[in-house]
């Protein structure tokens, strides 16, 4: 008698009783609202995915990305470094020797009270400030000499 066809819930009496539980305001289900809530509810997955791609970021996952390449591109402009992306280790050494025999002739200029030297920012020479007091024979210290007697 549990196995009589009139002994067992229908899918659909089952469903209709569970509806009927159901309280508050409630949405009925058209193509149009089942549409807006499928795409929000993959928006909102994709979003999650995004997010746990960038928390578990490891270094690998960023080189084979190949999100690297845009930032080194963007670095390498504007620094000094040949074409292939190697560091230009010789144009280093000259431009370490510059700014230590810059510091040097300052260190002396104030040892021996004399102006500072001037320097070109342009390509970085060091103008001692002495080319003119020898030619108007050492009577000026600060190199304006005979340019300033007219």
């Amino acid at each position: 008698m549990d196995k009589s066809p009139l002994m067992t819930l229908t899918l659909e009496d089952f469903l209709e009783s569970e509806r009927h539980k159901l309280t508050g305001t409630l949405t009925p289900v058209t193509p149009e609202t089942f549409a807006k809530w499928k795409k929000d509810r993959l928006d909102k997955k994709a979003g999650e995915v995004e997010a746990q791609k960038a928390k578990d970021a490891t270094g690998k996952a960023m080189f084979e990305s190949g999100d690297w390449k845009d930032s080194e591109d963007e670095d390498s402009d504007a620094e000094d470094d040949d074409d292939d992306g190697r560091w230009n280790l010789e144009a280093m050494r000259r431009e370490t020797e510059r700014l230590r025999e810059l510091k040097e002739q300052e260190r002396l200029a104030k040892l021996h009270g004399d102006p500072l030297p001037a320097v070109d920012n342009v390509n970085g020479s060091i103008d001692s400030g002495g080319g003119g007091s020898s030619e108007s024979g050492g009577s000026e210290s600060n190199g304006e000499g005979a340019s300033g007697e007219s």
